[in-house]
């Protein structure tokens, strides 16, 4: 009888591939169908979908599923996720496509060797990039970078409504304060290679402080690290108001918290003297 056998492997597809929607339209592409096609003058094995190659087999797996399809071998393969590729200047690169592959193995039939290598490998990983605070100079904001500290945690908050920059993200200290704004280069109003078009389909992201910059008498300024994913609660990408913007700085909430526990000693010694 024959057994159910799975692995998981990645494909790496060029732009032009991507261009089918791999990743500006992630929703839909996870979860479709591809298939695996030989290459009749060697053993390459495509990966395709709707008719179009999308990318290609490793030279590991490649040439065993190849090997496979010459024997009669029939392969279901899902594809449970994409990821794009972005060079250091956060333009678009490449598209990086999961995939699900499962088939049956009948008796005295060699199963496909997955290389052993860092479970990682075949997992999507969080991707990060370096870019510096843009408008550190306006609106008050050297005081606040001055309070700020390397690896400091920071919230990035879409702000549509920004009437230079549909695009804009704003960036935020965890108490409420702004540093600034991503730089119109990386946020990319309406562009899906930009950090805007990301965050408003429901991407995640973390942001930190990666290095301080300036003083002795030059503008302080702020470098940060973005890195894909939710792993840290502060990480908004709402299109709405957030709730970081009506929240106090620490300072005045500890105010209102004496003003009430002095208002409560107060009452309650009348309350004892009567």
């Amino acid at each position: 009888m024959a057994r159910r056998r799975v692995f998981q492997t990645k494909v790496e597809c060029l732009l032009t591939s991507a261009d089918l929607g791999l990743t500006s339209n992630k929703n839909a592409i996870v979860g479709r169908t591809v298939t695996l096609e030989k290459s009749a003058s060697n053993s390459e094995v495509a990966v395709c979908l709707d008719g179009a190659v999308v990318g290609h087999l490793d030279n590991v797996l490649g040439p065993q599923v190849a090997s496979a399809i010459d024997r009669g071998q029939s392969f279901t393969v899902v594809i449970r996720n994409t990821c794009q590729n972005y060079n250091d200047k956060f333009q678009p690169a490449t598209a990086l496509i999961y995939l699900k592959v499962e088939y049956r193995l009948g008796k005295g039939q060699p199963a496909i060797k997955v290389p052993q290598a860092p479970a990682q490998t075949y997992q999507c990983r969080s991707r990060s990039f370096f870019t510096k605070v843009a408008g550190v100079t306006f609106e008050g904001r050297q005081q606040v970078v001055a309070r700020c500290s390397v690896g400091e945690s920071l919230i990035l908050i879409r702000d549509p409504r920004n009437r230079f920059d549909k695009g804009a993200i704003k960036i935020m200290r965890l108490n409420g304060e702004q540093l600034g704004f991503i730089p119109a280069r990386v946020s990319r109003d309406g562009d899906p290679s930009g950090l805007a078009f990301q965050m408003d389909r429901g991407d995640k992201y973390q942001c930190r402080i990666s290095d301080l910059t300036g003083g002795d008498g030059r503008c302080l300024g702020v470098n940060i690290e973005v890195t894909e994913g939710e792993e840290l609660d502060s990480v908004l990408s709402t299109t709405k108001t957030p709730a970081i913007l009506s929240v106090a700085p620490v300072h005045k909430n500890l105010g209102w918290l004496l003003a009430a526990a002095a208002l409560l000693l107060l009452v309650v010694t009348l309350i004892t003297h009567n």
